[in-house]
């Protein structure tokens, strides 16, 4: 992104860093900076002039570095004022290039800023991968989850309950694991108890335990899960489901940091720190006399509300690309978004949120262009809609939008199946199948295109490295006419 009011100067950068390839997006003013960053419009790389109408540079600096962490600043300045230089730099641009500039300069300090970033990036993924899972995704950009951040900072140091609100798939878990590895608490167990996933009288005995002979079946004592995470913290997921009976047991646990197992006269003291979500309107609730107010207002202390991908656009790019690289590298794939598939996710309003888009990314990976169908974003797809971000209504491109095609590539017949008497299993045939059908297809692109595996590449849509990769795959090799 180029934020200079100045033509001349525009123009210079986007001749220049056009033949590096690079994708640009000018505005004159910060203002439309961030009302396009906000829509979901994410630069890897800024280039900021200073002295620019409205919003100042330095202001624009400021609240990047606050709400925008993983967006680099290089600024472009005619004011080449020390103070200037070492204010710019305290905010977070990386570099500081003064006017009349280089291209040269400019583009080894883009480059280097783009290194810098995916640096950035892998060294989050791993570190969540360390800390929590695989799938780990506090990632973000928008200014909504900077707040939410800004809120897990200054309670994590704390004992108080904390109320985790939001839809389903927002994300709640892993703002409750973020406030446990940011607290004192980060060394003792995180433990999580899904109260909707059991049955009233087996919660029981899991959250406050039971002596061997406590009821039929109890054959041997089991510790509670207040037990478990003791000096750490406990995590209480769909809080809104607990049984009005369990709700006044987990009220006096919190006033008196004590229990009871169920047999036992016994009381244990616990030092859990206790964190709860739910998807369910709690007020509401309360009102109704579906849950206690009392056990309400004890748990709602600190209160953390997810917001919904929808009003949040800005991180849907990043978490995509995020789920991206955890699945390539969990599949041994080199997938890649082109230009509409990314339009096509920034258009959906994602209502299963984080967890849709995570499962949608993944689907996308394991299947390729070679997937049945499956669900995107509400939509029901084939996979060369996801691969041009049309819907299934939409007609196929036709020759012109092939580049002298004859045939669309989704409309190459299908390879005739090997027959069930040839001793295969139905995996293997399915395994053969697609294997065909994706030579066929790469065949018959590469044929089109006169063997220009560049060009082939862009209509199949996936990089340059991967189309080499599936002509070795599949044996194709060019033949002379």
């Amino acid at each position: 992104m180029i934020i200079e009011d100045d033509p001349r100067v525009c123009q210079l950068l986007e001749n220049g860093l056009k033949e590096e390839g690079r994708t640009l997006h000018v505005l004159s003013t910060c203002e439309d900076a961030f009302q396009d960053i906000d829509k979901g419009l994410i630069p890897e790389v800024i280039l900021l002039d200073l002295g620019l109408p409205g919003m100042g540079g330095l202001a624009f600096l400021n609240v990047v570095r606050k709400q925008y962490p993983f967006i680099k600043v290089i600024v472009v300045s005619a004011d080449d004022g020390v103070d200037t230089i070492v204010e710019a730099m305290r905010l977070g641009a990386l570099d500081f290039i003064t006017k009349p500039f280089k291209l040269q300069d400019v583009r080894v300090s883009v480059n280097e800023a783009l290194q810098f970033r995916h640096l950035q990036m892998d060294l989050e993924r791993k570190t969540q991968r360390t800390v929590f899972n695989d799938e780990a995704h506090f990632l973000y950009t928008s200014k909504a989850m900077a707040e939410v951040m800004e809120t897990i900072q200054r309670v994590a140091s704390t004992t108080v309950p904390v109320l985790i609100t939001g839809d389903s798939g927002v994300g709640k878990e892993l703002v409750a694991r973020e406030i446990h590895q940011r607290s004192d608490r980060r060394d003792g167990p995180f433990v999580k108890v899904n109260c909707a996933a059991l049955p009233p009288n087996l919660l029981e005995g899991e959250l406050f335990g039971f002596e061997k002979g406590a009821f039929t079946g109890a054959v041997k004592s089991k510790p509670a899960k207040f037990e478990r995470a003791n000096n750490g913290t406990l995590f209480l997921d769909e809080i809104g489901e607990l049984e009005h009976g369990l709700q006044a047991k987990l009220l006096h646990v919190l006033q008196d940091g004590s229990f009871t197992r169920l047999g036992s006269n016994q009381m244990i003291k616990s030092k859990a720190r206790i964190i709860v979500a739910t998807n369910r309107n709690m007020e509401a609730a309360v009102n109704q006399g579906e849950f206690r107010s009392d056990l309400y207002y004890r748990l709602n202390v600190i209160r953390v509300h997810v917001p919904p991908l929808r009003e949040r656009p800005s991180d849907i790019m990043l978490l995509a690309e995020h789920f991206l690289a955890m699945n390539n590298e969990k599949f041994g794939k080199d997938v890649e978004f082109d230009d509409d598939t990314k339009a096509f996710i920034l258009q959906n309003s994602w209502p299963g949120n984080v967890r849709e888009l995570q499962n949608a990314v993944s689907r996308y990976v394991v299947l390729g262009k070679l997937g049945s169908g499956f669900e995107l974003g509400g939509k029901q797809l084939i996979s060369s809609d996801l691969g041009r971000g049309g819907a299934p209504d939409e007609p196929p491109p036709g020759p012109a939008d092939n580049e002298g095609v004859s045939e669309p590539v989704n409309r190459i017949a299908a390879p005739e199946l090997t027959h069930p008497d040839d001793g295969m299993t139905l995996k293997e045939i399915g395994r053969n199948a697609a294997r065909q059908a994706e030579k066929k297809a790469i065949l018959g692109v590469l044929e089109a295109t006169k063997w220009n595996k560049s060009q082939a590449a862009k209509i199949l849509k996936i990089s340059y490295k991967a189309l080499l990769y599936k002509i070795k795959d599949c044996g194709i090799e060019r033949t002379e006419n």
